[in-house]
């Protein structure tokens, strides 16, 4: 007895039209117009109706294994190393020290949905934000770079919280990090004076209006001319122009650079 034929609707209409053709109730042509296909492709469909019936319609792959299927022995051995080592990991980073430590190379898409199949990781729902205005990359390196401090348990809780001070370059995303105490005036002047020494000056930096780079009290926002040490030394010492963010979003680059960092990389 004949096991029963399942196909898709898809299938279905497509046999109709081939039926259509074979019992010269519709050309090729037509045919070929209805289903998308090339003519030869019709003539191909139709030679295999005519010998399997309903048959020649369906994948002779249907039902079968895919070649290409993670074998379940592997696919354990990756469950149990990430539960072990990194459950903690981003999915990239994941799939990245698997092929590094263990010699486990799968693409990071596979190892991602091991991941949340398995309830390691959760995607996260994306936020509704607010449209802002794309700004276009600078054109030339050094034109312009973002730089800002980020305080986080950066040596997993071995120590005191410290600073991460780093740069990045608005037209390259070239990165430059020194770990401090704080991004007061010492270090962000230590910071850029070795940034200056190995890169050259830039044309301008991006920053936010933390007290080393802004004057925030009344009398000074009254006063424009008033600056601060670090202002002073940049822009009537070095002849760089200090660009003030109205945002945390306006340095995006800066500051997604402290999340893959915080979330992702540095710590882990």
């Amino acid at each position: 007895m004949d096991k029963h034929i399942i196909m898709s609707q898809k299938e279905i209409n497509r046999y109709d039209i081939i039926k259509k053709v074979i019992n010269k109730e519709l050309n090729g042509a037509d045919a070929a117009e209805l289903l998308n296909l090339s003519t030869r492709h019709v003539r191909r469909i139709k030679k295999r109706v005519k010998e399997k019936g309903m048959k020649g319609l369906i994948h002779g792959n249907r039902g079968r294994t895919s070649n290409r299927k993670m074998p379940d022995q592997e696919r354990q051995n990756i469950i149990s190393l990430i539960k072990e080592y990194y459950s903690d990991f981003g999915t990239l980073l994941a799939s990245e020290k698997l092929e590094e430590q263990h010699k486990i190379k799968r693409d990071k898409r596979t190892v991602r949905a091991i991941m949340i199949k398995e309830g390691i990781w959760k995607p996260k729902a994306k936020k509704k934000e607010k449209h802002r205005e794309w700004r276009q990359r600078k054109a030339s390196y050094g034109e312009m770079i973002q730089y800002d401090g980020s305080y986080e348990y950066l040596f997993e809780y071995r120590g005191d919280k410290c600073c991460l001070l780093a740069s990045i370059d608005d037209a390259n995303s070239r990165v430059w990090m020194k770990f401090d105490e704080h991004e007061r005036v010492v270090p962000t002047f230590n910071f850029w004076r070795e940034y200056i020494e190995r890169f050259g000056k830039p044309y301008s930096i991006y920053v936010d209006k933390f007290s080393t780079y802004s004057m925030n009290h009344k009398l000074a926002k009254e006063n424009p001319d008033t600056l601060t040490q670090f202002q002073r030394a940049m822009e009537k010492g070095l002849n760089v122009e200090i660009i003030h963010a109205q945002s945390a979003q306006a340095k995006g680059r800066v500051e997604k650079l402290f999340k893959t960092l915080q979330d992702d990389r540095l710590i882990k």
